[in-house]
């Protein structure tokens, strides 16, 4: 169970049977004699103290404190809450022996550490279910990011290696190496990059983002051959990337979708692409016009199956800690992510 998220119904209805079990325990252990409510309401307030005890720690602490690495406060946190249990307890045993009759007189340190026992079992066992259910939970999710990563590559190898895009761009070398281009060997070697990183690079959990702008560069570099002048390709980065390390192929969508739909032969467009790289976080954003021809395509294909596929990777890499946004105002599609580390 993640802290985010509240208990489904069959966990709450599974957590208020065992609550309702542990309270009736003293039904059952506690004798028939002229004292029995007044034992009874004490064992109650003990039960009652260790259920606030053990979820103030397996649904406060834990999530907040122990899963976030930050053990000391973790501690100190476990131990105010032992304070106030027994502060609780010291005013209820108090107000137990002066107004219920109860038939022991009223003993201050006895009444102070009487609550420590009950809830260190409180802390043992919401620590092992929290911990237990966090491991399930941890290793679902890395069989799922597993099995998406492979689709993922999958369907990145389908859309991006493609025949159609490789013959444009061997055509382009072919017609430079008879022109005797001294852009020939360039080309050759942006395309032997490309081919590269997408076939061995790409296997890695994670690269240096600058990595994956080098990437970029080359296939902008690559796309530049193929298209007219009248397109204008932008690419600005800012920041440090080498500080970042990424998934491979997380950001070539989006730029493979302006492509598609950003670019003509007929009238002047342009692609703009911005990155910017701090120690902590990503800001990638990618604009083109959309060209009127296109503009019904890329309603009707939507965001594309490139950009399904990343945003799906994006919620299963970076839960919470990624914001896209994709707008398409006035004429231009707008692609705008932040990722935090």
């Amino acid at each position: 169970m993640l802290p985010s998220k509240r208990l489904k119904p069959s966990s709450f209805l599974i957590h208020i049977l065992v609550w309702v079990a542990f309270f009736m325990i003293p039904l059952l252990f506690i004798e028939s004699t002229p004292g029995r409510e007044r034992f009874m309401v004490m064992g109650w307030f003990i039960q009652l103290l260790m259920a606030l005890y053990f979820y103030y720690n397996f649904s406060i602490l834990i999530p907040r404190f122990l899963l976030r690495k930050k053990i000391w406060i973790y501690f100190l946190m476990l131990l105010f809450g032992l304070i106030v249990i027994s502060g609780l307890n010291v005013l209820f045993m108090f107000f137990i022996a002066d107004f219920m009759g109860h038939p022991h007189p009223f003993h201050f340190w006895r009444s102070v550490f009487f609550p420590v026992y009950p809830m260190l079992m409180a802390f043992a066992l919401s620590t092992a279910i929290r911990i237990t259910l966090e491991y399930f939970q941890n290793e679902k999710q890395k069989r799922e990011i597993e099995a998406e990563k492979l689709s993922s590559e999958l369907a990145f190898l389908k859309s991006q290696v493609n025949p159609h895009f490789l013959f444009n761009i061997l055509n382009n070398i072919c017609s430079l190496a008879r022109k005797k281009s001294d852009d020939t060997e360039n080309a050759i070697i942006k395309l032997s990059q490309i081919m590269r990183y997408m076939l061995q690079d790409s296997k890695v959990e994670k690269v240096n983002l600058e990595k994956e702008v080098e990437y970029l560069q080359s296939y902008l570099e690559l796309q530049r051959l193929r298209i007219s002048e009248t397109v204008k390709i932008s690419f600005i980065i800012s920041g440090r990337p080498e500080l970042i390390s990424i998934e491979p192929l997380l950001l070539i969508p989006f730029v493979e979708n302006a492509f598609k739909h950003g670019v003509s032969y007929l009238e002047e467009s342009e692609i703009l692409i911005t990155l910017s790289a701090q120690r902590q976080k990503l800001s990638f954003v990618v604009e083109n016009k959309i060209i009127e021809n296109k503009e019904e395509e890329l309603k009707e294909s939507g965001s594309g199956i490139g950009l399904k596929n990343v945003i799906r990777r994006l919620d299963l890499l970076y839960p919470q800690k990624h914001d896209l946004k994709i707008n398409d105002q006035q004429g231009k599609y707008r692609v705008e992510l932040n990722i935090c580390f």
